[in-house]
């Protein structure tokens, strides 16, 4: 034969848990163009999403701090999902800060726009 005939519940769990993700990502954009489209000028819209601007920046900071945090339970899972030997994942563990790093780096200079406070100062 050609496949397995045992079932695979760790690859079904990831499909059906990021299936399930995209949809909640995909009604949470929904419900919020809805109330965009409910707003009656572009400059309501605006002013919304510069209140909202602030708590972008928060989570998308949060979510940093926790792939930081989660970063060897990701390296062991890859890791078995990949069969790499302990070398190979020594090496994804000692990529952890400079990840971390390099995401804060795109985060203050595109997120926050610090390069260009920086040069407008000036």
């Amino acid at each position: 034969m050609a496949g397995s005939s045992k079932p695979v519940p760790f690859r079904r769990s990831w499909f059906l848990g990021l299936s399930l993700l995209a949809l909640a990502l995909v009604l949470a954009a929904g419900a919020l163009l809805w109330q965009a489209v409910e707003l009656t000028s572009l400059a309501a819209v605006s002013e919304r999403i510069a209140g909202i601007k602030p708590v972008a920046g928060a989570v998308r900071l949060l979510l940093i701090g926790l792939l930081a945090i989660f970063w060897p339970r990701l390296v062991y899972l890859a890791a078995r999902a990949r069969n790499a030997d302990e070398r190979t994942r020594a090496n994804w563990l000692a990529l952890r800060w400079r990840v971390t790093g390099w995401l804060l780096v795109i985060e203050l200079v595109l997120g926050h726009n610090l390069l260009g406070r920086f040069l407008g100062a000036i």
